[in-house]
C-alpha cells in the first residue's frame, strides 16, 4: 500500500482514540484487502467481529481494555461479579477471565481475544444496577459493587469459596458499600442465606 494510505488510517485510528470498525473504515473508503493486508503486517489488531485496534502508534491499550473492547463489541453486555468487583477495587488482581453479563434473550457473538465467562440474566434482573462509565474510548457497563459482591457469591461454585472470601474482605473495607442493598438481591435471587452468612463472616 502506499504511505498515504498508511498515513490515512492511522490518522483515523487517531481520531477514535485507537479503536476503529469496519464500517467506519469502510466508510472512508478503506477496502476489505487493506485491511486484510494491515492486519497481515500487523499494523492494526482484531480484537472482534468488526472492531479492530491501532497498533501502528506503538500507544499500549487502555486501563480495563478488556471491559472496553468487550462493551465495544456487544452493546448491551455489562461487566459482572469478580470482574466488576476488580473494577471497583475490591480485588487487587484483575481476573484471568473477563466476566460478563448478558440477557438469556441476547444472542449476539462474544469472542474477544482473551477469555470470557459469560452469564444469562433474566431480562429485569439483568437491567437492575447497571453503572454507565463514559471513557474516551468507549462507554463501560458494569453492574454497582453490592450487586457484583452478590453475584460472586451467587457464582461460588464456579469461582471458589477462597475466591469469594477475598471479595468480601475487600466488600468489608468499602466506604460506601451497602449491605441491604446487597441482601435485597440476594433475597430476589433466593440465596439470601447464604449472602447473610457470608456477611457475617466478614464482619460487614
Amino acid at each position: 500500500m502506499l504511505k498515504k494510505t498508511y498515513e490515512k488510517i492511522n490518522a483515523l485510528f487517531e481520531e477514535s482514540n485507537g479503536y476503529l470498525s469496519t464500517r467506519k473504515l469502510l466508510d472512508n473508503k478503506i477496502t476489505t484487502i487493506q485491511i486484510r493486508t494491515m492486519l497481515e503486517e500487523g499494523k492494526i489488531e482484531k480484537i472482534s467481529h468488526g472492531n479492530y485496534w491501532n497498533c501502528m502508534s506503538g500507544q499500549p491499550k487502555p486501563e480495563n481494555y478488556k471491559m472496553i473492547e468487550a462493551c465495544m463489541t456487544n452493546p448491551r453486555a455489562v461487566i459482572c461479579s469478580l470482574s466488576a468487583c476488580y473494577y471497583h477495587g475490591l480485588l487487587k488482581e484483575e481476573p484471568e477471565r473477563l466476566y460478563v453479563a448478558t440477557a438469556r434473550t441476547d444472542r449476539s457473538g462474544m469472542k474477544l481475544t482473551f477469555p470470557v465467562s459469560r452469564h444469562y440474566f433474566s431480562i429485569k434482573a439483568f437491567d437492575e444496577d447497571v453503572q454507565r462509565i463514559s471513557t474516551k474510548y468507549g462507554e463501560i457497563r458494569v453492574y454497582d459493587v453490592d450487586r457484583s459482591v452478590c453475584d460472586c457469591i451467587r457464582l461460588e461454585q464456579e469461582i471458589g469459596r477462597e475466591t469469594v472470601e477475598l471479595v468480601m474482605e475487600g466488600y468489608a473495607g468499602y466506604s460506601r458499600r451497602k449491605p441491604e442493598h446487597l441482601l435485597e438481591y440476594a433475597d430476589r435471587m433466593r440465596f439470601g442465606k447464604i449472602a447473610r452468612e457470608y456477611l457475617a463472616r466478614s464482619g460487614n
